[in-house]
């Protein structure tokens, strides 16, 4: 209806008459006349009067107010114009990773600073994503970054050997372990007595962890648990061999090599029997098969990794990388180079007094064995850090959710709990048949379950939480780190696109996928380098 006629009288019954305009919220000034005084003439200008406005020297500088009209739609508009679609981004501090798509801001992430805040539970993160998504680039970005914070990195078991440009960049130890190497992952490796801990608390710190690693070497290699006979014979062959089960004063446990443990296996002595209530013939006997597995250890398949001159471990570096890549004799040698590399993580984590970042890339070989799962387990428990063990952060990475489902039975149980115990979830591209698994155990949104099939490379959905990020991972091209994160082995030499390179139909892709969420989105300008893996 024409609003002029709104008042006029008319002949059809039915129509309503039209209502007056809203009242604004807001009242405006008064109609002044000429023959106001200044000070209404002033009062009618909204004028500051000297010592309003910012404080300090600012004040009084703001002249005019402005009185703008009230924002007025209809719920059809309103919809498009709400200002609280996407939240305001992860705001505390740590190590760049790239850009919030949501926010169009930098996104930072530190674990160890969000537990501190409050923000997570624990520091442990989960990574998932296909091969060749970017998760790899991901992790090596991160521990990388986060060495300016005072956080080092150790990867007790590099199967791909990606690690070792990284750390030999950054002054890190790189032990390399197989055939031809010269060095060996000793078991029974100790290190010095640091300043801070007792002689006492030493002795019986060392006598444990060497006692769990040879009892777990044990059951890995033999497929079963040891029996109490077969626990008993390796405490006893360990007391002998470093003669300070009595609690001797010293600055270092002796180094005995696996060669002189698995020769007292297989004849023990009568000081060793005598120890315990057991005939001599009879614990020979009830060893004998055990023995025969340390053995093998350095006399078969995994000749050179464990017999010769053991390798130095310098703490004081800012990481450590065990590369075990050349070790391809079976899933069970590595298994078991594995499991040292887990002890001597457990050994950094109890003598230094530095936060570490555990890195666990291709996890899938190693939630296997209920030994080496347990031991995972046991390091994100005790990640917060107690009077013995200093602050650590286990980083998992995965190739799909299903390769936990897909474990053994009796290894399922915690290779679940792996991921309960992670705070931070990074799911990166995942195949169409992962997604409903993906959705229901991590607990996804229908929206963000729609995302991971048309993620592009280098970018990933972030899991903080309860809260949510999509981000892309951004290393700048041919900077310091461009050739570190270069983990694409599959194509040779191919360089990862940067940002002002043709990728139309990939950002198209995904960009029409956010709006379809109702989020506005922009993907990286001239300038920034997304890395992937």
């Amino acid at each position: 209806m024409n609003p002029a006629r709104a008042g006029r009288p008319h002949s059809d019954p039915t129509l309503l008459p039209v209502t007056a305009p809203r009242t604004p919220w807001r009242t405006r000034p008064p109609a002044q006349h000429a023959d106001d005084s200044l000070a209404d003439v002033l009062g009618s200008l909204d004028l500051a009067p000297t010592g309003r406005g910012p404080a300090g020297g600012q004040a009084g500088r703001i002249f005019h107010r402005l009185r703008l009209r009230a924002q007025e739609e209809t719920t059809a508009q309103i919809a498009g114009t709400y200002p609280f679609v996407a939240e305001h981004g992860l705001t505390a501090d740590g190590a760049y990773i790239g850009r919030d798509r949501f926010t169009r801001g930098a996104f930072r992430f530190d674990p160890f600073e969000l537990y501190r805040a409050g923000v997570l539970p624990n520091p442990n993160v989960a990574i998932f994503g296909t091969i060749g998504s970017g998760k790899s680039s991901l992790i090596k970005t991160m521990v990388l970054r986060l060495l300016a914070f005072g956080v080092r990195f150790i990867n007790p078991a590099d199967t791909k050997g990606e690690m070792a440009p990284l750390a030999r960049a950054v002054g890190a130890t790189l032990v390399q372990l197989g055939p031809g190497m010269g060095k060996a992952l000793n078991p029974l490796y100790a290190p010095a007595r640091p300043a801070h801990v007792g002689e006492h608390t030493y002795i019986e710190l060392m006598e444990q962890q060497r006692l769990l690693l040879l009892n777990a070497l044990g059951a890995t290699a033999s497929g079963r648990p040891l029996t109490a006979r077969e626990e008993t014979g390796i405490e006893q062959a360990l007391a002998q061999l470093t003669r300070q089960s009595d609690n001797v004063a010293a600055d270092r446990m002796r180094q005995p090599n696996l060669a002189e443990f698995s020769e007292l296996l297989l004849n023990p002595t009568a000081e060793v029997a005598a120890a315990i209530p057991v005939p001599l013939s009879i614990l020979a006997e009830d060893c004998l098969d055990l023995a025969l597995r340390f053995r093998a250890m350095i006399k078969g398949a995994l000749k050179g990794v464990f017999d010769g001159e053991s390798v130095e471990i310098d703490w004081d570096r800012p990481g450590v990388v065990i590369d075990i890549s050349r070790i391809r004799s079976s899933d069970a040698g590595v298994a078991l180079t594995m499991t040292c590399g887990q002890a001597l993580v457990d050994q950094i984590l109890t003598f230094t007094d530095d936060q570490w970042v555990r890195v666990l890339d291709e996890c899938w070989r190693q939630i296997r064995y209920p030994h080496i799962v347990r031991r995972i387990s046991e390091g994100q428990k005790l990640a917060r850090g107690d009077d013995v063990t200093s602050g650590s952060a286990t980083m998992i990475a995965l190739h799909r959710i299903s390769d936990l489902m897909g474990a053994a039975p009796e290894v399922r149980e915690l290779a679940l709990g792996l991921l309960a115990d992670c705070s931070t979830r990074i799911i990166y591209n995942q195949a169409d048949d992962q997604v409903p698994i993906t959705r229901s155990t991590l607990n996804l949104t229908d929206v963000e379950a729609e995302l991971l099939p048309r993620l592009p490379q280098a970018t990933a959905l972030w899991k903080v939480a309860q809260r949510s990020f999509v981000v892309d991972h951004t290393v700048l091209r041919d900077g310091y780190e461009w050739d570190l994160i270069q983990t694409d082995s599959r194509m040779g030499s191919r360089k990862y696109p940067a940002a002002h390179e043709p990728r139309d139909d990939v950002n198209d892709a995904v960009d029409a996928e956010f709006r379809k969420s109702g989020a506005a989105v922009d993907v990286p300008g001239d300038g920034e380098t997304e890395g992937a893996a």
